[in-house]
């Protein structure tokens, strides 16, 4: 394969003395070319326009340093590289400051979000929480002794064994578990009274409540508080669990000998918990359940165990606990290392299980975490795949068929200034303290799909300039193919990075980190592409002329081992074949303008369709446990849906009971939005009323009051289980007036919503009962707070962060454009292309099934980098053609730009096609959108933008001037003429076009 119009590949042996060899006719000292306009031409500049001469000196300024600067560098190959190698040496000191984002809140939560605030604040006043791990049995009937005994198995396994830290500490379940207090020895004839009448009432729609029948003997109050006291202060606390093993306080020998009626009995007639003393409801445990006429139940198809697992939030480093991936929550080092135990131990329990009708699914804390980061990774070795793959396509583009012109070294130094540009960009950013995230692992491959397309271009320019100029020296060539190539470069490194520069005002921390490593990546290649890569490409040019092979330097060849193998050039034929005799004629260009027309209606009806979703769950492949355990869940509990709590500051409860109350029962009575909700102000109502005879809701309480009576609620059996909801300044003492509260907390659960149309409005709804209460405002804090309001915050802006993003980024690039390509209409068309792009990708993502989410905001807002490269190589292009009509000028665009952007964009889509069958959801989702973007830019930037530039496009750069001699001050009609920017040769003199592009 060789370039256009090129000979057969026999080159001139040059020396390394005849790159510094004077060529002006005097023989003195070589100079740059200046690039001015021969004398005699400066008068025609008067007669331009404004614009017209503004953007003629622009030009000339851009080629005229793009020239001196291949020319130096080719006369300081050697030294060019050792200050490129010293310049990333120096960049990677910022690598001192490195640092690798895990923290979920610091990446995926914007920046200044009322959800960000409130969970600093919960994590500061509340210091502490819980992680659930959860085992699930599913059979026809989990209600029988067989059941119940494989439970009791894997409980005492769980539970059972210990473990070692990094500070070589031996720890086991009792030190990681969440600890309660169990009054069960005192209240265990508790257990026979008549279940509880709040338990079967609907809820009230009033704050008053009936007052229940007092029982027969509450420790609490019946006893002396000099006798109970300090037996309860005697009690160790216990592991706080949910298990129905419970009803029988786990003794295996009782277990062993129950019977399916024995069990169906205790459950039914059970709602204080033997274990600890509290209230629970065992009914919530189980799954498909099935009850008889009078409401008992009889039977149900799953049964799941809960270990909730301690968290102190001050001993949480997520640089240690986290995840690359940056999905896992707070968590210590010692729950860690008792979860991954305990995934050990359940999974050899569901593959030891022999009952074909018996299932196990389980989940730990860490699941989700693990899996997300294993998920989005595990595809990295394809990723490495794919640069083979390129590397092996640019061998194929840059390189003509012969011993000598494989271009194996140039090609892999092409890769290689792709990563020195990744590493002097991050080395940059890491000094300025920027945190590295998740996202970013997609970045060097960014930048090799953006480099391969400039070395692309540069290698057409070269082949041009060697073709037109056989008896320059190597230095000068070097000097034009820069000059050549350089202008179209900038244009399209500088768009790619104000549009990432832009993105970075982003409120989102993981996607302003990624622009801002990538603008710096994007300018660092760019730089190193400019000169690096033009050094060995000067030395591997010297290599060419020496005769030396490609793969073994030290075999000179003669020349006729050097002819090349195939001289047809294939591309090109296609390309002139292509637009000369379909797309630049009249029904042409009438074809591709409907088919752009029809095609964008089409595109923009589905664009509006586009809906914004995210699933966390998209992150976890099918074939996992966790998406096993999942979906099962669904199955069988698909009532249950996402945790979520009321938090309370320092108030003054005593007087804002009615208050609190009001908002427990407004609550309550929201079952279209929540699926339960538990309150500890309506049990402690419930608990004065029934001792004290007095309602809260009604009937103000002095402080004294309020403090000795929550004192008790809390040391009950209907009260000791929300010790957890309440935090005090100091601790709580039995028989002692509760201190001052800091922070308590009322839980729920929100329904199974799936549409952000749908939890949306729950969360607002939630929020406005508690804006419009009556409790003081001031320093007094409240809020309503979720964990997966970590995902509903980002997905309630993410939409308009998206249009926004794009639409500055667009402003950002259009205006690059007017200031390097100093032409409006042809900035006015990339506009264009660049719009009707990126409407026609968000259309067919929707019949994709691509959502608005956070993975597809990062790689829209690299669309927008990607697709302007294409109309802007061509737009340049055609400006700086100055022979023929535009219909001739459109033809010989494409035909000396067009290959190469072909190439850039088929090296992109080919690195990034071993993506397509990835399980990981953020690849799938990167190689469909930057499918889109590259079919539909190329498609709008090399046919669409040339039809309308051969109708109605502007004026060359040179406008009314004659063809300028910008090589250097010589006017010899002899001398080819190179215009900067392009790959056109206009030649002075004898050369001319035949009407096909050939030359003659």
């Amino acid at each position: 394969m060789n370039g256009n119009g090129l000979s057969n590949g026999h080159h001139r042996a040059e020396s390394e003395e005849n790159l510094h060899k004077p060529t002006t006719e005097n023989g003195g000292n070589h100079q740059p070319h200046s690039g001015v306009q021969p004398e005699s031409d400066e008068p025609n500049v008067d007669r331009l326009n404004c614009m017209g001469r503004l953007s003629y000196y622009v030009s000339m300024a851009i080629g005229k340093f793009f020239y001196r600067l291949g020319y130096w560098i080719a006369n300081n190959a050697w030294k060019t590289i050792g200050l490129c190698f010293l310049l990333v040496a120096l960049c990677s000191v910022g690598f001192i400051r490195f640092h690798k984002e895990k923290s979920p809140m610091k990446l995926w939560i914007p920046v200044g979000s009322k959800f960000q605030h409130d969970t600093n604040w919960l994590i500061e006043h509340f210091k502490e929480g819980n992680r659930i791990e959860t085992v699930m049995i599913t059979a026809p009937d989990v209600l029988v002794p067989e059941v119940l005994q494989t439970i009791a198995t894997i409980t005492e396994e769980v539970e059972g064994f210990t473990f070692h830290n990094s500070e070589g500490q031996r720890l086991g379940w009792t030190d990681v578990c969440h600890k309660v207090p169990l009054i069960a020895e005192y209240t265990a004839d508790l257990s026979r009274r008549k279940r509880h009448a709040q338990d079967l009432e609907q809820p009230s729609v009033t704050t008053r409540r009936p007052k229940k029948s007092k029982p027969f003997f509450t420790p609490v109050i019946d006893v002396p508080s000099f006798l109970f006291c300090p037996m309860v202060e005697r009690l160790e606390l216990g592991c706080y669990g949910s298990s129905l093993l419970e009803l029988w306080k786990y003794n295996r020998t009782t277990i062993a000998g129950l019977s399916k009626e024995d069990i169906v009995d205790k459950l039914n007639r059970t709602t204080i918990s033997p274990m600890t003393g509290h209230t629970v409801e065992f009914a919530e445990l189980l799954g498909d359940v099935k009850r008889d006429w009078s409401g008992r139940i009889v039977s149900a198809g799953s049964l799941v165990t809960h270990w909730f697992v301690h968290v102190n939030f001050s001993e949480v480093d997520s640089d240690v606990s986290g995840n690359a991936a940056g999905t896992e929550d707070w968590v210590t080092e010692n729950a860690m290392l008792w979860e991954e135990r305990f995934l050990q131990i359940v999974t050899k329990a569901k593959r030891d299980l022999s009952n074909n009708e018996t299932d196990i699914y389980y989940a730990a804390g860490r699941s989700y975490g693990d899996i997300s980061e294993e998920s989005m990774f595990k595809d990295m070795d394809k990723l490495i795949y794919g640069g083979i793959v390129m590397f092996v396509y640019m061998q194929l583009v840059l390189s003509k068929f012969s011993w000598t012109e494989f271009r194996v070294i140039l090609g892999s130094v092409g890769l290689m200034s792709v990563g020195m540009g990744f590493v002097a960009g991050c080395g940059i950013v890491a000094a300025l303290g920027v945190s590295y995230g998740p996202v970013h692992t997609s970045l060097p491959f960014l930048l090799m799909g953006l480099g391969v397309d400039d070395m692309f271009v540069m290698m057409a320019c070269y082949r041009k300039v060697r073709k037109a100029n056989p008896d320059l020296q190597l230095a000068e060539r070097m000097g034009l193919m820069l000059q050549h190539a350089g202008a179209s470069i900038t244009v399209t490194s500088l768009t790619d990075i104000v549009a990432f520069i832009v993105g970075s005002i982003t409120v989102i921390p993981s996607l302003q980190s990624f622009c801002i490593y990538a603008a710096a990546g994007v300018f660092m290649m760019f730089v190193f592409v400019i000169t690096f890569f033009v050094a060995i490409f000067t030395l591997d040019e010297l290599r060419i002329a020496s005769r030396r092979n490609s793969f073994l330097l030290w075999v000179v060849h003669d020349e006729k081992s050097t002819s090349l193998w195939c001289e047809y050039n294939l591309m090109h034929r296609f390309i002139n074949a292509l637009y000369s005799k379909f797309l630049l004629t009249t029904v042409g260009k009438v074809l591709v303008i409907l088919a752009v027309v029809l095609m964008t209606g089409v595109n923009v009806h589905n664009l509006l369709k586009l809906r914004q979703k995210f699933d966390p769950n998209w992150f976890i492949p099918e074939e996992t446990y966790y998406n096993q355990f999942v979906v099962k869940t669904h199955e069988h509990y698909p009532n249950a849906g996402y945790e979520a709590m009321l938090l309370f500051g320092h108030l003054n409860y005593t007087a804002e009971l009615p208050n609190l109350i009001g908002i427990t029962h407004r609550l309550e009575n929201r079952t279209d939005i929540l699926h339960s909700f538990s309150s500890w102000v309506t049990a402690f109502q419930d608990f004065v009323h029934t001792h004290y005879d007095k309602d809260i809701a009604v009937d103000a309480l002095s402080e004294a009051d309020f403090r000795k009576y929550l004192s008790k609620f809390l040391f009950s059996y209907e009260g000791g289980r929300y010790q957890m909801n309440i935090k005090f300044a100091t601790k709580l003492k039995c028989g002692q007036p509760a201190p001052n509260i800091t922070v308590t907390t009322m839980d729920f659960k929100f329904r199974p919503f799936k549409e952000r149309e749908e939890y949306l409005p729950a969360k607002y709804a939630v929020e406005d009962v508690l804006a419009s209460s009556n409790i003081s405002t001031g320093d007094h804090y409240r809020t309503l707070w979720a964990k997966i309001f970590g995902n509903w915050v980002t997905d309630e802006i993410i939409d308009t962060e998206i249009y926004r993003n794009i639409s500055l980024a667009l402003i950002g690039v259009m205006f690059c454009s007017v200031v390097l390509i100093v032409n409006l209409q042809i900035c006015f068309w990339i506009f264009v292309c660049v719009l009707l792009t990126l409407v026609n990708v968000g259309g067919l993502m929707q019949v994709w099934g691509l959502t608005l989410d956070l993975v597809s905001c990062i790689a829209l807002q690299l669309a927008v980098g990607l697709c302007v490269d294409y109309a802007a190589h061509i737009g340049h292009t055609f400006l700086t053609i100055n022979k023929g009509d535009r219909n001739r000028r459109s033809l010989e665009t494409v035909l000396h730009i067009g290959a190469a952007v072909f190439y850039g964009g088929g090296s992109t889509i080919l690195s990034l096609s071993i993506l397509s069958g990835s399980q990981a959801y953020t690849y799938r989702t990167f190689f469909k959108i930057f499918l889109l973007v590259i079919a539909y830019g190329l498609f709008h930037g090399t046919i669409l933008l040339p039809v309308i530039l051969s109708l109605i496009g502007p004026a060359p750069y040179s406008g009314s001037l004659n063809s300028l001699n910008t090589i250097n001050n010589n006017p010899s009609p002899t001398k080819k003429v190179c215009r900067e920017g392009t790959e056109m040769i206009s030649f002075i003199g004898k050369e001319k076009y035949t009407p096909n592009g050939t030359e003659l």
